[in-house]
Parts: structure tokens; sequence; C-alpha cells
């Protein structure tokens, strides 16, 4: 069975190894197990700054992007209407909407709100369709009064990244490491205040310590190569075997992409089951259209391109472009 789901891609050994021992020095400190230091334990900010451009004095430690996501959702400042992307994660709306009034909107509607609002968005190559926002799309929204969140959790397979001016940003290691790494962080704007420190939900402190000692320009290059690279190469490998026996161009970049279907979802999720691929329905992303999410985060080049192959057997009766 080919798995796209979205499968975690495995660490090479020494990766292992060396953070075993981060891991083991940060747990003979004597203050390893007291409550984390507000925003972030000041060495894994320090790391921040120096990996991902994070400044430390405007950025705080968040166990992820749904934990900042609560966060954000009870700041009394914020807007009481958010206008969250679509196609997106399905509990992200369900998550900030507990405190206040959601709204889903696809990109191309973004402009035309008039009154301030918080709008969430995911760029570069959003999950689930592997697209990305123009910067002047997102520069324009903030010189219109609205708070722009953007999360930035695909940025690594980005070949440069350089954050949009006047809009918060929020990121973590689950794309590069695994989902399970429970590390990211969140960026104020340079003319607006953090507004709070990270303690209550943060990573506990020897976590933190352990990633500072972990994360170095060599470590973070060898995810890159190992975890990021891979799944790049078997996302090109299906586009392309994809292309050659459809036609067509699939465009967009990152780990996911998105495909209609012309029939139900789950009727053809269980198609392409029977044929040895599992995938994703497009609802569990928010998809406006009846559509499969496929993802190469654990593929290999020689299981895109039999994905491929037998999508493309299937295309005229289950797929539309």
């Amino acid at each position: 069975m080919i798995d796209l789901t979205g499968p975690i891609r495995p660490w090479p050994e020494r990766l292992v190894v060396r953070f075993a021992a981060a891991h083991e020095r940060a747990l003979c400190a004597t203050s390893w197990w007291r409550t984390p230091a507000p925003r972030g334990e000041p060495a894994l900010l320090d790391q921040l700054a120096k990996l991902a451009g994070a400044p430390p004095e405007r950025t705080a430690v968040v166990s992820g992007v749904r934990q900042f996501a609560s966060a954000w959702a009870g700041r009394p400042t914020v807007p009481t209407v958010t206008v969250v992307e679509t196609p997106t994660f399905a509990d992200i709306p369900e998550i900030i909407g507990a405190r206040g009034r959601v709204v889903c909107a696809a990109w191309e509607a973004l402009p035309a709100r008039s009154e301030p609002v918080t709008i969430w968005l995911t760029s570069p190559f959003r999950n689930p369709d592997g697209r990305s926002l123009d910067a002047g799309v997102i520069r324009a929204l903030v010189a219109g009064g609205h708070t722009v969140v953007v999360n930035e959790v695909y940025r690594w397979y980005a070949d440069e990244h350089a954050a949009s001016d006047g809009v918060w940003t929020v990121t973590s290691l689950a794309k590069i490491a695994g989902g399970g790494v429970r590390l990211g962080w969140v960026t104020a704007p340079e003319d607006a205040a953090l507004g709070w420190e990270s303690t209550a939900g943060a990573p506990p402190t020897a976590w933190q310590r352990a990633w500072a000692d972990f994360l170095t320009p060599a470590t973070l290059r060898t995810l890159r190569q190992e975890c990021v690279e891979p799944t790049l190469d078997a996302r090109r490998a299906f586009t392309g075997r994809m292309h050659d026996l459809t036609g067509w161009t699939i465009t967009g970049g990152g780990p996911s992409l998105l495909l209609a279907t012309t029939r139900p979802e789950p009727e053809t999720v269980d198609a392409l089951a029977r044929h040895g691929v599992m995938v994703s329905p497009g609802r569990a992303f928010r998809s406006d259209v009846a559509s499969i999410r496929l993802s190469f985060s654990g593929a290999t080049v020689a299981e895109a391109e039999k994905a491929a192959e037998i999508l493309a057997g299937l295309h005229e009766e289950f797929l539309s472009t």
C-alpha cells in the first residue's frame, strides 16, 4: 500500500543519536524541572534568532500552531471577527471560533473585506493544495488595517524564505522534524507588543533546552536533506509522471497537493485504496469542492511514480483538473 496521507519520514540514525545526547545533557541540569522561562528558554530563543531569523525580543516559544491559535483566540485586543482561509486544517476555525466569530473565505475573497478583521493565512505551500500567497497581497491586507497572522509551518520547503512585514508569524518544527516535536514559535510584527508569556502552554524546560543544544546549521541542513528534499523529489516525480500520462500540469509546491474528484470523496478514497493508494478526503481540510489530498512526506520517488500511474489510470472516472 502506498501511503499518501502524510506519514512522517524517519530521521537518520546519526540525528537520533545526536538528539539523545542533547536531551540527556538537558536532563542533567539541576533546573530541568522548573517552569520554562517567560517567552521561552533563552538558549532556544537565541538559536531561533540565528537559524530562523526570529528576533528574541518579539518571539515566544509555543507548543505548535494549534496551541498558538488557542492562545491567540483569547487575546482581548484581537478583532472579534477572524477570517480563516479555505481550504485549511479543519480544526483551526473551530479552535479560533471558540471565543469569537469565524468566517471562512478563499484567498481571492480576502481583499474585499472592508472592516478590520484578523486574517489567518498559511503560506508558503499551504496544506492541502500547495499554494503560496503573493507577498504583495499580504502587504495590501496589512495596509488595509487588518491584523494578519501567517502560518509558516511549510517554510522549510522554500528555497528562500522572508517573512512579510507587519504580520504575525507562527511556525514550528513539525513539518521538518515530525508532528510529535511539539515545538514552535510566534513572532510579533515590529509595531506590536507580543502581549503574553507562553509558560502555560510552552514545552517543558528540558525539551526546549535539548532542542537549543540540538539545533545547529548542520543539523537543520541534515533535516532538510533527509526529510524535506526526499518529499519534494517524490512530489515532483508524481506531478511529472501525471503530466506524462494525462497532460495535466499540477502547480504549487511543498509536500501536498489537492485533486478535484468527479465522484463523492468517500467513493474516490475507497476506490484508490482498493488499487493500493491511501489518500485523505478534501473535507478534512474544509475544501470547497469534492477533492482528495495527497501528501508525499513519507513517500519514495518510486512510490510516487507508481501512485501517479494508478491515478492516471482512474482519472477519467474519478478525477478532474
